[in-house]
């Protein structure tokens, strides 16, 4: 065993052990078969060397179990450290458990002082979920290490965490922090090995301590900590808050790269976009601060900015095509309609396929007109042998029929892309989309509830069945129960957000209608959102908002049907 190193066979053999699985197996010292009595053989060392070369020849050939059972035929036998080792070793690659666990026993009777054999035994124990067993070997192990080689904590922290996996770890080390050692320095392990093993809420109460009892570093470190486990726990406004205070005093750039990642994550944008630019300047080559920082701008509709930011990134070979579907969108705000088409071209080749090839299908119908736009998506249908590819072409199809309110003849090219079979949850939730629009609930619905018996975790197939019943039914409260379930998936969906005020307007709860309303709205001021806001604002006698609303929403979205509607339907909001 080298200095505070596993060795290279031991570090092999413990990742066989912990990849091949947990089945413990139920042989213990066995007797050879009769054909191999010792008697049979002329001496021990013939008796011996018979079934050390079964033995190996069994591991060649992957009998593993047989090849253990050989190997304790001699080494229950032998004094040899070396020899009880290597069936140790056998016995643990072939998951017997309790005969590596004798022969442990023996190799320990040999070698009392072996670090190697306590090593294993603590993997192996870990393994069978032993954990309370392990602390006082994890002790022997510190000791030996500390006081031959110093560094003994760091040791066995190094040999659970890479050798033990991260849920053995964990229970091993929450217990010696427990037991043994209650120092701020152990219970930062707690904590870093319950993040590591998705154990967020233990990894909070872990850091509480060390923020309690440590000192700065240590203190800095719980805080991070804590921050990664919140963000685990999607409490990403919280996560971000409990980083602020160490942001402000750090110049680590990637923490700081970390914590802007964060407020996009907690929708918290105006609060990250200084960071992206102070990042950027300090890093003007860094690529994901390029892409954050363009979209950034690009959201905000600021496409001076964020045009140079996607330039740069299309230099990048590997960034290129994305980069090429954002200049995409930043060509069509800027009405270069030659540039956007032809950079949605660039697009078709990278991850952002599927958009690139809507936006461009989308623009081309806006520009050109509904046959031009089909008629390019027929050619590459036509060009492509990739099932996925054609599915694509075909869905980008269907959305172009549904806008033009052909609902039929979208349903049809839905039909068709069932048989490429590919995706056809997205073609479920398109052809739901398609059949309500036609007033067909019932198959609509059908194809909804197939989206939730296959995932009964998609919230936007809940969303879309809980909004439909509200708009085309009068069953409230079981469109209620959907939406609120679809919230728990997915509780800053403006669209859910929406869902859920609208269903409680027809329900007659017009304030929690507002509250869920505003939310929606702050986050998507989209028409529709728009409309039923001004909708319930009206019916609570505020007019002069709903009528601000309406006039502002107006000015942007001068020919959608549901403002001009909901305008001629309460005119004097208006006046």
């Amino acid at each position: 065993m080298t200095r505070n190193k596993i060795s290279h066979r031991f570090a092999a053999l413990s990742v066989a052990m912990f990849v091949a699985g947990c089945t413990v197996g139920g042989s213990t010292f066995a007797d050879p078969p009769v054909s191999t009595s010792p008697k049979t053989f002329t001496s021990e060392l013939s008796y011996r060397m018979y079934h050390t070369m079964a033995a190996e020849m069994m591991i060649k050939e992957g009998m593993l179990k047989q090849a253990a059972q050989h190997y304790a035929a001699v080494a229950t036998r032998s004094d040899d450290p070396k020899l009880v080792r290597r069936a140790t070793e056998a016995a643990i690659q072939a998951e017997e458990s309790e005969l590596a666990k004798k022969l442990l026993t023996h190799w320990m009777t040999l070698e009392p002082d072996s670090v190697e054999a306590r090593q294993y035994r603590i993997l192996l124990r870990s393994r069978l979920g032993e954990y309370d067993e392990v602390i006082d070997d994890v002790v022997w192990v510190r000791d030996h290490i500390e006081k031959k080689e110093g560094h003994g904590f760091e040791f066995i922290v190094s040999l659970l965490a890479l050798e033990a996996g991260v849920d053995n770890a964990y229970e091993i080390f929450q217990r010696y922090a427990d037991k043994v050692d209650d120092s701020p320095k152990a219970r930062l392990v707690v904590t870093t090995l319950a993040v590591n093993a998705d154990k967020y809420e233990e990894a909070l109460k872990a850091a509480e301590l060390v923020q309690r009892d440590g000192n700065d570093s240590q203190k800095e470190q719980a805080v991070k900590l804590s921050a990664r486990a919140l963000l685990g726990l999607k409490r990403t406004s919280e996560a971000a808050d409990m980083l602020t205070p160490v942001i402000k005093n750090t110049d680590d750039q990637d923490l700081k790269l970390e914590y802007a990642r964060m407020l996009i994550m907690a929708d918290r944008r105006e609060e990250a976009r200084p960071i992206f630019k102070q990042l950027h300047a300090t890093q003007p080559e860094n690529a994901d601060i390029l892409y954050t920082l363009g979209l950034l701008y690009l959201e905000q509709k600021e496409y001076a900015f964020a045009e140079p930011l996607m330039n740069k990134l299309l230099k990048i070979p590997e960034r290129k095509h994305e980069a090429s579907y954002f200049l995409g969108q930043i060509y069509e705000g800027q009405e270069r309609l030659d540039d956007a088409l032809a950079a949605y071209d660039d697009a078709l080749s990278g991850d952002f396929v599927k958009e690139a090839i809507g936006h461009k299908s989308v623009l081309l119908q806006r520009e050109k007109g509904l046959d031009v736009a089909r008629a390019w998506l027929k050619e590459k249908l036509a060009d492509t042998d990739i099932p996925a590819r054609k599915m694509t072409f075909l869905m980008a199809d269907g959305q172009l029929l549904h806008d033009a309110e052909r609902y039929e003849e979208a349903v049809a090219v839905y039909n068709s892309a069932e048989a490429y079979g590919i995706s056809q949850r997205d073609i479920l939730y398109a052809r739901s989309l398609s059949y309500d629009s036609m007033g067909n609930i019932a198959q609509a619905e059908k194809d909804l509830r197939t989206i939730i018996a296959g995932d009964d975790a998609d919230a936007d197939a809940m969303n879309a069945l809980g909004y439909m019943l509200t708009v085309s039914t009068d069953r409230y409260d079981e469109a209620k129960e959907l939406i609120s379930k679809a919230l728990e998936y997915n509780p800053s969906s403006p669209a859910t957000l929406d869902s859920m005020g609208w269903v409680l307007y027809k329900l007659g709860d017009l304030p929690g209608a507002e509250k869920y309303l505003r939310e929606a709205f702050e986050k998507m001021p989209d028409p529709e959102v728009a409309s039923h806001l001004i909708e319930v604002l009206s019916q609570q006698g505020k007019k002069d908002e709903a009528g601000k609303i309406l006039k502002d929403m107006l000015a942007e979205y001068p020919d959608d049907k549901r403002l001009v509607e909901i305008k001629e339907r309460l005119v004097e909001l208006t006046e």
